[in-house]
C-alpha cells in the first residue's frame, strides 16, 4: 500500500480515456458505468486491477468476472492507469548524475568504478502479424519468433535508470541502441558495461566495459579471461533486475497484436515500477 499511498493524492488529476475516445482507439478505456455516469470502481480497487492484470496476465474477461463488471470497462480501466502511470513515473528523472551514482557505487564495483549504467536487451513474444513485411521485421532469429524488443539500464548499485521502448524483434542491440538516445546521456568520464553482443564502442564518447572477444587465437589469455569473468558477475545484476521485471506474467506469453498499442508503455510502466519495490527512490512528483 505504500506506493498507493505516494500516488494518491495526483489520483484525481488522472485523464481518463471516454467512450468516444474508446470507440476511437478501440482498446481504451474509463471507468464510469453506462446508467449513472457513476465511477464503478474506486481508484484504489482500479489501481489493484491494474496490478492484478500485469503481475497476474489475467484477460479482460477474466478481471470483469472477478471484479462485477463488464469488460469493456475493464479494457478502459487498464488503459487509463497505463497512461496514467506512465506518465506519472516518467516525469521522474530516473537517470541519476555521476556523483550519485559514484557516492552509491558497490564496492564490488572498486576494478570499474566509472560505471555509470549497465545494460541488456530483452524482447517479449508477440502474435505473428499477417503482413509477410512485418513478420520479417519483427522476427527475431535470436528467439525464433516474433518479438518486441527493449533496452534496460541499471545503476551499479541496483536501480532502473534508462528503459526504451520496444521495437522490431530483428533490430540489432547496437541499431537498438542508437535508436534510444541513451547515447546522448552518457558523456567522457562515464563507462557503460555491456555484454559482447553490444558493439557500440564507436556510438559513445564514454569507455565500454566489454567481454573481450576470442578473436584468432586459440586460447585466451589468463587476464582476458579474469576479466570475462569480473565482467560477467557484475553484468548479471541487469539479468536480475530484467527477470523480475518479466516475473509480470503479462510479459510471458505470446502477446497479441490488438495490445501492441499499449505494450511498450505497459512495459516502461513495469520497469519503472521495479524502483518502488522497497521503497519510493523520489517523492517530488507527488506533490
Amino acid at each position: 500500500m505504500s506506493f498507493w499511498w505516494l500516488i494518491e493524492p495526483s489520483v484525481h488529476k488522472m485523464v481518463r480515456v471516454s467512450r468516444a475516445k474508446a470507440a476511437a482507439k478501440k482498446n481504451e478505456d474509463v471507468t464510469h458505468s453506462r446508467q449513472s455516469g457513476r465511477q464503478v470502481l474506486q481508484p484504489v480497487d482500479e489501481f489493484f486491477l491494474f496490478l492484478v492484470h500485469l503481475s497476474v496476465g489475467l484477460k479482460e474477461r477474466d478481471l470483469g468476472h472477478r471484479f462485477n463488471i463488464h469488460p469493456s470497462t475493464v479494457s478502459r480501466i487498464i488503459s487509463t492507469w497505463t497512461n496514467y502511470l506512465y506518465t506519472l513515473l516518467g516525469s521522474v528523472c530516473i537517470w541519476l548524475s555521476q556523483e550519485e551514482v559514484k557516492n552509491n557505487l558497490p564496492a564490488e564495483y572498486k576494478d570499474y568504478p566509472d560505471t555509470q549504467v549497465i545494460l541488456d536487451c530483452t524482447e517479449l513474444r508477440c502474435q505473428t502479424p499477417s503482413s509477410p513485411l512485418l513478420q520479417s521485421e519483427m522476427y527475431s532469429t535470436y528467439k525464433s519468433h516474433c518479438t518486441m524488443k527493449g533496452l534496460v539500464g541499471i545503476a551499479p548499485h541496483g536501480p532502473v535508470t534508462f528503459v526504451s521502448s520496444l521495437y522490431a524483434g530483428s533490430v540489432s542491440d547496437k541499431e537498438l541502441f542508437k535508436q534510444s538516445g541513451l547515447a546522448n546521456l552518457l558523456t567522457e568520464g562515464m563507462a557503460v558495461m555491456v555484454d559482447k553482443g553490444f558493439l557500440i564502442t564507436d556510438c559513445v564518447k564514454c569507455k565500454v566495459y566489454c567481454p573481450p572477444f576470442l578473436s584468432k587465437q586459440n586460447q585466451m589469455p589468463a587476464y582476458q579471461v579474469t576479466e570475462t569473468q569480473s565482467i560477467a558477475r557484475l553484468r548479471v545484476h541487469v539479468e536480475r533486475v530484467i527477470r523480475r521485471i518479466k516475473q509480470n506474467k503479462l510479459f510471458d506469453g505470446v502477446i497479441s497484436l490488438t495490445h501492441t498499442v499499449n505494450i511498450s508503455q505497459l512495459f516502461t510502466v513495469a520497469c519503472l515500477l521495479s524502483n518502488y519495490q522497497n521503497k519510493a527512490l523520489v517523492k517530488a512528483w507527488v506533490k
